[in-house]
């Protein structure tokens, strides 16, 4: 079938969009207050905790997005 838009385009908006996703949901993420639950002088600790869970939920939500648009692509 022909598509409106290759694939490249989806590939560098999909690369862009996570990085921008990733520092929202970081910012988001650092409004919740762990240090109830680690142990005192841990920052670090939940720093890391919230990158990579931040880097999880930025994957998702872009993988998301970017196939609803590749699918509404193939099929115009």
């Amino acid at each position: 079938m022909l598509a409106l838009i290759e694939d490249s385009p989806f590939l560098i908006a999909r690369i862009l969009l996570f990085f921008v996703a990733t520092y929202f949901i970081y910012i988001a993420l650092q409004s919740i207050e762990l240090s109830k639950i680690f142990k005192k002088n841990s920052a670090d600790n939940i720093r890391f905790l919230f990158m990579v869970i931040s880097m999880i939920l930025g994957h998702l939500f872009v993988d998301a997005i970017i196939s609803l648009f590749e699918n509404l692509n193939r099929l115009l």
